[in-house]
């Protein structure tokens, strides 16, 4: 009895370990006067000057109307849509100014902030995206931002210090919510100037909401990891305190023979979101994972265990898979149960078999023709699906189905005579 509760205090450990820490960090930073100066064109020839530091409602309002309107991003298009979101852009081109986040330690403040263990060392590249204007009555409803590529990990929001009122950012995670009023950290003059920062990890949902009085003058940053080859991937032979504690619990899953007597597969949900799209090979993911996902990684390599990352089939026509990639269901049409199958296994799928950590079978009813892998769920191998698919099956007669596709780490776990497990250090 008290190992099975010491099992269990292990995977909830690791459930509170990839969920304790909010994918957002937030602030102020001091800046000089002088570094607050912004350039722009306003009518195809003359170039204005504004300090953003005491900039006057007439200058602001002037900014306001050089702007174009800001669209968004829906199915790969962008999309102006008021009732959506009203604001005023400005793309990297078309404006300059003083301000310069990669000569300031900023981004070491982000840095450590944001991300966690080994990743803090990791260089980050900054791409200067656009400026924004929100005046009066402007807003942008929930969203979630497309990484322009496998190495972007998140976004860099900068907040002048214009006065307004409003527009506090929003953020959403996993039934979370938290609010960053980055007017009000701004609202009491310093004796020296200071912009409001905000940054988050990709794929989470964040809402900017009604701005009710001024102007939210922001820049915006996309964050990619700098990618070096040659470096190795980092270990934690003696793992850093923020580590310590999810260790400690993979030690004692991995070590218990009880867990997958026969081998297998160990399933963890992924936390944070990736670009994922037909096709995509997701095991490029394993050097650019974020955040808690990033630590599980690190983790599992200290201790010396195979694993990478995997999309996983739930319930596709009563079987379960993984696979490397998402393959595209809807452009066969109408299909056999035999035929999903050939597909799936011709692409490079695995069948699993859906079990407990113990081995148990999760679902009595599944067809395992074809199956000689477990896969057991440590946690949420459900809780964060990139994809879902509607396909036409027919069985005796043609039916709509759908299946989601989830993104997980797959740890393979030999028999427990077998395992070589690295035992930790203290």
């Amino acid at each position: 009895m008290a190992s099975q509760k010491s099992f269990a205090a292990a995977v909830d450990s690791i459930c509170t370990f990839l969920s304790a820490r909010p994918p957002y960090c937030s602030g102020t930073y001091p800046v000089s006067s002088e570094h607050l100066t912004l350039f722009y064109n306003s009518d195809g020839s003359n170039v204005n000057r504004i300090n953003l530091a005491r900039a006057t409602a007439q200058e602001l309002d002037k900014l306001e109307a050089a702007c174009q309107p800001a669209t968004f991003g829906v199915n790969n298009e962008n999309v102006y849509d008021e009732s959506y979101r009203k604001a005023g852009k400005m793309g990297a081109a078309e404006f300059a100014t003083t301000f310069d986040v990669e000569d300031s330690d900023l981004i070491g403040i982000v840095s450590q902030g944001l991300l966690e263990g080994d990743d803090e060392d990791r260089g980050i590249k900054l791409e200067l995206y656009k400026l924004n204007v929100y005046g009066k009555d402007s807003f942008f409803k929930a969203h979630k931002d497309t990484p322009r590529s496998e190495t972007m990990f998140g976004s860099l929001v900068i907040v002048f210090p214009t006065p307004h009122e409003g527009g506090e950012f929003v953020l959403r995670e996993n039934e979370h919510e938290w609010v960053v009023d980055l007017a009000k950290s701004i609202s009491e003059p310093p004796q020296q100037p200071c912009v409001s920062y905000v940054s988050f990890f990709s794929g989470v949902e964040h809402e900017i909401r009604m701005v009710t009085s001024g102007h939210r003058v922001t820049l915006t940053y996309n964050l990619y990891f700098v990618t070096e080859a040659d470096v190795p991937s980092p270990t934690i032979s003696t793992p850093e305190p923020y580590d310590q504690t999810l260790a400690e619990a993979l030690y004692k899953i991995v070590t218990n023979k009880s867990v997958l007597p026969d081998g297998g597969y160990l399933g963890i949900g992924l936390r944070r979101q990736y670009p994922v799209e037909d096709g995509t090979d997701v095991t490029s993911f394993r050097n650019n994972l974020k955040g808690p996902d990033a630590a599980l990684g690190r983790v599992l390599s200290a201790l010396g265990l195979s694993w990478n990352v995997r999309m996983f089939y739930r319930n596709l026509d009563y079987r379960d898979y993984l696979h490397s990639r998402i393959v595209n269901l809807t452009q066969w049409g109408q299909m056999y149960s035999d035929v999903i199958h050939t597909i799936m296994q011709r692409s490079g799928a695995e069948v699993v078999e859906y079990v407990t950590i113990h081995g148990s079978r999760q679902d009595d009813f599944r067809d395992l023709l074809g199956c000689s892998v477990q896969l057991a769920e440590v946690t949420g191998l459900e809780n964060n699906p990139c994809q879902s698919q509607l396909y036409v099956a027919y069985g005796n007669e043609p039916r709509i189905s759908h299946t989601y596709v989830n993104l997980c780490i797959v740890v393979d776990l030999p028999v427990p005579g077998a395992r070589s497990i690295n035992r930790l250090q203290a």
